[in-house]
C-alpha cells in the first residue's frame, strides 16, 4: 500500500490531468446522451438549423486530449511546447484535408459534381486513413523545416492518434454510422452486457442495407482495442529496448490488425477500391499500417543501430 501511496505522490500531476479527462468525457457523454435514443447529433443548434455537431465535439475533444498529453511527455524528452503548437497549427486542418479526400476518392457511392460537394463535411465523409497518412508526411517535412528529431515528434504523435481515434468514434455512435452487421438487442444487452443507453441508439435505419435493426457497435469494438493499444504504448515507453521512433511502428500495427478485422467482417460502409469488391481500407490496413509499421521497425534496427532506446531520452520531472 505504502508503494501504490508513494507512486500515486510522485505521478500527483499525471493522475490529476488523466482524472480530470476522464471526467470532462463523462460529462460530455452524460449531455449528449441525455433523453431518449435516438439522440440528437447536434449539439449546439438555433432555430433548427444545425451549428456544431456532436461528432466535430468529440473529435476536436480527442486533439485537445491528445495534445495536452504530449505536451506534458514533450518536457520528459526535450521536445519545446511551442514547437508542437506549431505543429498542430498546420496538422489538424491537413489531417482534416486527408480524411475528407480520402473518403471522397474511394467512396463507391458518392456524387460529387463540384469542388463545394467535396468540401461539404457538413454532410459527413471523413476516413481516418486519410488523416493518418497526412499528418505523418507532414511531420517529415515538419521536422525536416524545423530541424527537430523525427523519431521523438513520431513518439509524441502515436498515442495521440489512438487517442484522437478513442475519443472521435463517439461522434460516430451520436451520427449512428459506421456500424456493423445486425444483430440482436439480448446480443448486446445480455451477452455484451453494454448499457442500455449504447443500446438503445444501435437500433436504426442502415441505409446501406436497408433496413432498421440492431447493429454491432463497431465504434465501441474499435475504441476499446484502441484503448488497450494505448495502455500497451505507455507501458512500452517505460520499458527498455523500445526504440526511440518505435512507437509509430506500435501504433501502424495495433491500429492496422484492428482495422482490418473490424472493417473486413463487420462494417457494412465500406470504401471500395474502384469498382472492385476490395475493400480499400482493409487492403491499406494491411499493406500501409501493419506492413509500413513492420518495415520501419526492421529497418530502424539495420540501417539506425545507434537511436537510444526511449527511455534514455527521458529526462525526469522534479516532484515536489
Amino acid at each position: 500500500m505504502n508503494k501504490v501511496l508513494e507512486h500515486i505522490k510522485k505521478h500527483k500531476r499525471n493522475y490529476s490531468i488523466v482524472s480530470a479527462m476522464v471526467a470532462w468525457f463523462v460529462l460530455l457523454l452524460l449531455i449528449a446522451t441525455r433523453g431518449s435514443a435516438p439522440y440528437d447529433s447536434a449539439a449546439i443548434s438555433f432555430r433548427g438549423t444545425d451549428y456544431v455537431q456532436w461528432y466535430a465535439v468529440f473529435i476536436l475533444t480527442g486533439i485537445v486530449f491528445a495534445a495536452i498529453l504530449a505536451m506534458e511527455e514533450a518536457d520528459l524528452i526535450g521536445v519545446k511546447r511551442d514547437d508542437i503548437y506549431d505543429g498542430l497549427l498546420f496538422a489538424v486542418p491537413l489531417a482534416i484535408v486527408g480524411a475528407r479526400l480520402y473518403y471522397v476518392i474511394f467512396d463507391p457511392n458518392g456524387s460529387y459534381d463540384s469542388i463545394w460537394d467535396v468540401l461539404a463535411i457538413r454532410n459527413g465523409g471523413l476516413a481516418i486513413h486519410g488523416a493518418v497518412i497526412v499528418t505523418l508526411v507532414f511531420i517529415i517535412v515538419f521536422t525536416r523545416i524545423k530541424k527537430l528529431s523525427i523519431w521523438k515528434l513520431l513518439d509524441l504523435l502515436a498515442p495521440g492518434f489512438l487517442v484522437g481515434q478513442i475519443l472521435g468514434r463517439w461522434g460516430n455512435f451520436m451520427n449512428q454510422e459506421a456500424n456493423g452487421i445486425a444483430t440482436t438487442r439480448d446480443f448486446l444487452r445480455n451477452t455484451l452486457k453494454l448499457p442500455k443507453f449504447i443500446v438503445d441508439n444501435m437500433y436504426f435505419f442502415d441505409s446501406n442495407v436497408g433496413e432498421t435493426n440492431y447493429y454491432h457497435p463497431t465504434f465501441l469494438y474499435e475504441g476499446v482495442w484502441n484503448f488497450f493499444g494505448l495502455i500497451l504504448m505507455l507501458v512500452l515507453r517505460r520499458r527498455k529496448g523500445l526504440k526511440s521512433g518505435d512507437l509509430i511502428g506500435v501504433y501502424l500495427i495495433w491500429y492496422g490488425i484492428g482495422r482490418a478485422v473490424i472493417e473486413q467482417f463487420l462494417r457494412t460502409d465500406p470504401l471500395m477500391l474502384g469498382n472492385t469488391d476490395i475493400r480499400i481500407n482493409v487492403l491499406n490496413s494491411i499493406l500501409l499500417f501493419v506492413g509500413g509499421g513492420i518495415a520501419l521497425l526492421v529497418s530502424k534496427r539495420i540501417f539506425l543501430k545507434d537511436l537510444p532506446d526511449y527511455v534514455d531520452t527521458i529526462t525526469p520531472r522534479i516532484f515536489k
